[in-house]
């Protein structure tokens, strides 16, 4: 049992070696407007705005007509906190989509991210589960554009890095309710970030664990 325990944990070293977590954090504050529906029904400009998320950086689709990949948001680590007020995304997803974190390089001339359900899309930004009062529910917005010289490529791992006003020559965070966005966010940063990866004698100690559990459980 002992070796099978271990070949297990072999392939997932194996696994972690292949693909890396990565982590987006937008931090900010409200720039303005307010919404009177919900838990955020009292949040106002000044307080704070928080965005995180995670992504896959070996799960994506490249857009078929733009120099645009997008890649599929981990949904459950998806939180919107305002005023310490925190808020996910809608689950199941509406009307069988998927959320993406969208790279732009040299698109034409610039490059950027933006979130929406397909790197072929516009900013549409991606649904929570707050209950709006147009729309079934809001959706968060975030789109950041940069000169063309900021990426290199549509691979996440060379966007690594923080992110603020230095370059930028166009952005939107905020909050939307149908055709209407009642409140904005202005950032003070973002940044995007490889999630540490449990290491090899980590993993190995954890097969060996099970294995005398095991052993332990047999006796």
């Amino acid at each position: 049992m002992k070796n099978i325990a271990i070949a297990a944990v072999a392939l997932g070293i194996t696994g972690v070696a292949s693909a890396d977590i990565i982590q987006i954090d937008i931090v900010g504050q409200v720039d303005f407007g307010g919404v009177n529906i919900g838990q955020w029904a009292d949040v106002n400009p000044g307080d704070s705005a928080v965005m995180s998320f995670q992504v896959d950086s070996n799960n994506f689709v490249d857009s078929t007509n733009f120099p645009t990949r997008g890649y599929e948001i981990i949904q459950e680590s998806f939180v919107l906190t305002l005023d310490g007020i925190s808020g996910g995304m809608a689950n199941p997803y509406p009307n069988g989509a998927t959320p993406y974190f969208i790279i732009r390089d040299n698109d034409p001339a610039v490059d950027g991210f933006f979130l929406a359900e397909h790197p072929d899309q516009f900013p549409i930004g991606v649904a929570t589960d707050e209950a709006a009062q147009i729309g079934d529910t809001f959706r968060a917005l975030f789109q950041a554009t940069y000169g063309g010289d900021r990426l290199d490529s549509l691979d996440i791992l060379g966007a690594v890095g923080t992110y603020d006003f230095n370059g930028i020559s166009s952005f939107n965070w905020g909050l939307e309710d149908g055709p209407f966005q009642p409140m904005g966010f202005i950032f003070d940063n973002f940044t995007i970030s490889v999630v540490p990866a449990p290491s090899s004698a980590a993993l190995l100690a954890m097969g060996t664990l099970i294995s005398v559990r095991r052993r332990r459980a047999r006796a």
